[in-house]
């Protein structure tokens, strides 16, 4: 498993930056679901049935937290992410307020860097 980096960045808390929690949840990088399951006591495996959905992309998985019936993360509560110290890393990248092509741009650098150390 590699080193994990958590969240220096602690977030902001303006309205854009929240839809994107109650609209999108972010994607982990692979080597990310280990730390956040452990962060939850629980199982790798576990973790992802119980907390995560898949999204098969350009033939590899990629993976973010369910989302509620009216879209929002499973870990968006009260305004505030219940994971933040083991947020996906697209979560620690992206913000609402900034650049909104930075979203797209986010991602694809994701599947292209869990491609390449798969």
């Amino acid at each position: 498993m590699s080193k994990y980096h958590p969240s220096k960045r602690q977030g902001c808390e303006c309205e854009e930056c929240q839809a994107l929690c109650r609209r999108e949840p972010g994607w982990f990088m692979p080597e990310e679901v280990p730390y956040a399951a452990a962060h939850q006591g629980m199982t790798e495996e576990a973790f992802r049935e119980q907390f995560l959905q898949c999204h098969h992309t350009d033939e590899i998985d990629m993976w973010s937290p369910k989302q509620r019936p009216d879209g929002s993360c499973i870990f968006f509560k009260g305004g505030k992410c219940t994971i933040h110290s083991v947020k996906p890393f697209e979560c620690r990248k992206v913000f609402g307020c900034e650049s909104g092509r930075r979203h797209r741009r986010v991602r694809d650098e994701m599947v292209s860097l869990a491609k390449r150390f798969s």
